[in-house]
């Protein structure tokens, strides 16, 4: 090689390695300079909490400064204790579990919502003769966790019913409808389940026949919503506007491209999408429970139904505290923070839902 190419090759060479080293040295920074936020799911589902990580995998987080782990808490309780604890800088907890945590004196805000209709929902299987709530006397009801939100919604329609727990009706953790609800049913171990919608429709997918037995009124209550302390919250508005926003931005491109955030949404937890028929049952069920209602459709996203919210506080306030009641009455004008919504949604939405 000549020497004149030669220093043009080394010269090259040179101002390439500097480029990739300073691209390095850029992106170490731009990671350094992120702020860690741990977001505490009550289970782990992709299809469930799209997105949340759609969010993730465009980029929205990061445009807002922040590096998010996602976490399972394994349920809406242990979720709000993980953020009590400083383990987590929010949570999506099912509002059973968030109200009574404010009615024990924690000091929560519920800062924006994310499903609209009531998640959990009570069944019993058709060979099990049950038809009503009255019907589960002397019968047992499995749940997911004792722990899971769906527990304080199962003890109030028991009292409600005039039926006590431990006396009347037996509660028993048998999973979130795995292979051990599925034999707990089919043996008779339990006569009915409550649990999620997508728990549900994973167990009629496997050929068990279900009735649903929660009273129409409960089936209407909302379902989750991102939990922060007060005191967070206080110290460090801005962080929790960039997260709401990055989740604003996640839902609306969710909303705008429902095949694209399918196909997604499966490439990022394959094995939660192998089964065709219940994959695409529990994305219907993710889209009814995400969609606001009519009264809000041209409210920010985010915004609370503050009259199903106050419904359902009503209805948990009907039964003790050992029955999974409201110890005291929440004051939602208190509890529901609705302060970042309106800057959480100051963003280019065409832009974001263009595929």
């Amino acid at each position: 090689m000549p020497l004149n190419s030669l220093r043009k090759h080394r010269a090259v060479a040179r101002s390439v390695a500097a480029g990739l080293i300073a691209l390095l040295m850029t992106g170490t920074a731009d990671a350094q300079d992120l702020k860690r936020f741990r977001f505490m799911f009550p289970v782990e589902s992709v299809n469930q909490f799209h997105p949340f990580y759609i969010a993730d995998q465009r980029g929205y987080f990061r445009e807002e400064g922040l590096a998010v782990e996602f976490a399972d808490a394994g349920g809406s309780s242990a979720a709000i204790q993980q953020v009590i604890a400083g383990n987590a800088e929010a949570a999506l907890p099912a509002p059973s579990a968030f109200l009574n945590a404010v009615a024990q004196g924690y000091d929560l805000k519920w800062i924006s919502s994310y499903q609209y209709a009531n998640i959990f929902t009570l069944a019993a299987t058709a060979a099990s003769g049950i038809h009503s709530i009255e019907d589960l006397k002397g019968k047992t009801v499995g749940v997911s966790d004792l722990s899971g939100g769906e527990v304080p919604l199962v003890r109030a329609v028991l009292a409600e019913a005039g039926l006590v727990e431990g006396r009347d009706v037996r509660i028993l953790p048998v999973g979130d409808g795995s292979a051990l609800t599925l034999n707990a049913l089919q043996s008779g171990q339990v006569d009915a389940y409550s649990s999620s919608l997508f728990d549900i429709a994973a167990i009629r997918a496997s050929g068990v026949e279900m009735t649903t037995i929660l009273p129409k009124e409960a089936q209407d209550f909302p379902a989750n919503g991102i939990v922060v302390t007060a005191e967070a919250l206080e110290a460090d508005p801005a962080m929790f506007e960039g997260f709401l926003r990055a989740t604003a931005k996640g839902v609306a491109f969710a909303a705008a491209n429902d095949a694209q955030a399918f196909e997604m949404a499966k490439a990022i937890r394959p094995e939660e999408f192998e089964v065709d028929a219940v994959a695409k049952a529990n994305w219907e069920a993710a889209h009814i429970l995400k969609t606001p209602p009519a009264s809000l459709a041209d409210q920010p996203l985010g915004t609370h139904f503050v009259q199903g919210f106050q419904a359902y506080h009503d209805f948990l306030r009907q039964g003790t505290e050992e029955e999974g009641g409201l110890a005291a009455d929440v004051d939602l004008t208190k509890a529901l923070d609705s302060s970042l919504l309106e800057a959480a949604n100051r963003f280019d939405k065409a832009a974001v839902t263009r595929p």
